[in-house]
């Protein structure tokens, strides 16, 4: 039986440096695999000690020791995303084996390249007030699971006789959707973008494409039943890793509408796919964050500072692109590091964090943090002491007056002078006793660098 499953859990809107946490911890514990959960939407980043460097988003960031990966029923997967990321992990890395690193729940929603064309257009139609998407069409796919749940695809319906006609169908829904968005007017900087995407959504070449791309997918992945979960990877001997997408900043409820998911990404929701199959053993909740605030797209971010850019991200490799938008980042915002602990259940759901990019911060030879804001004083979204209120209702009316509240608030910033030269030893303690003494989980993990090697955990 597993003893023991670490969840890892991104405390913010995403980009807190998950993958490298994943594959610190499933190497250190020598994992036996990496389970899937949410949606293969961003790329979990990962640098080996022996030089590979990929961004992963279908397979788990353990692949590169071998740890093989699970997609869970709880993955929105992509099936030409999978094919595409094989071809790089096999000729890129020589992974040519890398199919059977991973199982695929049958109950596995699928996302099709119309639920990306749908994302995509949506967002362009939105103009100059972005809501913030990586375009994939992963959001879509689930938000289609449960207004027309019939067109759902799933893993188990790859091999089906009639796949090219259930595409079919998703592409009809898509574009009767889409009818009053593409009539409608359009920046004339996306009119290219616009036909492109059109096109294709019309295109019966390109549907017969995914169809047969669908099809090559159920001839390589291993899809397996519902129980395996259960059955073959939780009774194994030692230590399981989940992997989440996303961040609690974005889950649909508790983030900041409209500037979130279509799903939920509160680590409870994990805990109940372990409970449903049958796992009563140890889960250690590992929460993450960057030891700076970081925002990819669209929505809230009280500490944002265009004139920390260049301080902060020289080796992070956020471009700004259409759909995701511009990469904010600013000083480290505790208000909502300690309310998306909150939202996940308050400190003690947590039994530790990691704290990642550490080594900016050294560079830098200071570290600026905000644990309070000016302007926070409206009882109806604030507390008393400033801290941000989670409403029982969870209303998206709610979530987007409160983001609007938070973008109108501003930080109230101190910095902690860093000193360069110090050892990584020497500056664990004053990064976790800082951290923990703000917000009130203990820090296990300090990342100084890109490799696990960089990585100091206690």
């Amino acid at each position: 039986m597993t003893s023991k499953v670490y969840v890892v859990t991104d405390l913010g809107p995403g980009d807190g440096g998950k993958g490298g946490v994943v594959h610190k911890i499933a190497t250190m514990m020598r994992a036996h695999t990496v389970i899937k959960v949410r949606g293969a939407q961003g790329s979990h980043g990962v640098c080996t000690s022996r030089g590979e460097k990929f961004a992963f988003s279908q397979w788990g960031c353990g692949t590169f020791e071998g740890i093989p990966t699970h997609i869970s029923g709880q993955m929105v997967v992509s099936p030409e995303g999978l094919l595409n990321e094989a071809d790089d992990l096999r000729y890129q890395y020589g992974i040519y084996d890398v199919f059977s690193l991973l199982t695929v729940d049958e109950e596995a929603l699928c996302a099709t390249p119309f639920h990306g064309i749908a994302s995509r257009l949506k967002e362009l139609a939105r103009g100059n007030n972005p809501r913030g998407t990586v375009g994939t069409g992963i959001g879509e796919a689930y938000r289609d699971l449960g207004r027309v749940p019939d067109l759902a695809i799933t893993a188990r319906d790859l091999n089906r006789s009639d796949l090219r006609e259930r595409l079919g169908a998703v592409r009809e829904h898509i574009r009767t959707d889409l009818k009053p968005i593409i009539d409608s007017e359009f920046l004339a900087s996306d009119q290219e973008s616009v036909q492109t995407e059109v096109g294709l959504l019309y295109d019966d070449r390109f549907l017969d494409y995914v169809a047969v791309r669908f099809r090559k997918v159920s001839e390589c992945v291993r899809i397996v039943g519902h129980e395996f979960l259960g059955d073959e990877i939780l009774s194994k001997d030692g230590v399981a890793v989940v992997e989440t997408s996303h961040g609690v900043l974005t889950d649909r409820l508790v983030g900041f509408h409209p500037h979130t998911s279509a799903l939920r990404t509160l680590p409870r929701f994990t805990h109940d796919m372990l409970a449903d199959a049958g796992y009563t053993e140890q889960v250690v909740n590992i929460g993450v964050t960057r030891a700076y605030a970081i925002r990819h797209g669209a929505g809230p971010m009280p500490t944002a500072n265009p004139d920390m850019t260049e301080r902060l991200l020289p080796g992070s490799n956020k471009d700004e692109n259409r759909y995701q938008g511009k990469v904010r980042v600013g000083p480290l915002d505790c208000v909502l590091l300690r309310y998306a602990i909150q939202a996940c259940g308050g400190p003690a759901a947590f039994d530790g964090l990691a704290i990642t990019w550490f080594d900016q911060i050294q560079a830098n030879k200071a570290w600026e943090i905000c644990n309070e804001y000016i302007g926070a004083d409206d009882p109806a979204y604030f507390l008393s002491l400033g801290e941000i209120r989670l409403d029982d209702s969870l209303t998206p009316w709610h979530q987007a007056i409160l983001g609007q509240k938070l973008s109108a608030c501003q930080p109230r910033v101190t910095t902690i002078p860093v000193d360069a030269t110090a050892s990584r030893e020497d500056l664990y303690p004053v990064c976790a006793e800082t951290v923990n003494e703000l917000v009130g989980v203990p820090v296990r993990m300090v990342s100084f660098g890109a490799t696990e090697l960089d990585k100091l955990c206690k």
